[in-house]
């Protein structure tokens, strides 16, 4: 079993930050040991794809947050989750 993440860190953008956040993955190095908690402002009545979309570019897993146990075994120490809207 992976060890929980030494930090989570937060991170938001707007509805059309979705290229930043493609960007902040590929320039993030995979081995970090945080967990990146992604936060788009959409319209709650919006599905967000951004688990589909970013795990298609990410080296690590992505995992929608709302499925996680947080500083469990259970959260890869290097992970991406985005927070549903």
């Amino acid at each position: 079993m992976s060890e929980p993440p030494a930090l989570i860190i937060g991170i938001g953008a707007s509805a059309g930050g979705l290229a930043a956040f493609k960007s902040f993955l590929r320039h993030t190095p995979p081995d970090t040991g945080m967990a990146f908690v992604l936060v788009q402002h959409l319209d709650p009545n919006h599905k967000s794809l951004l688990v589909e979309l970013l795990g298609a570019q990410s080296p690590v897993p992505v995992v929608a947050a709302k499925d996680v146990a947080w500083r469990s075994s259970k959260t890869a120490s290097s992970s991406y989750h985005p927070m549903p809207p």
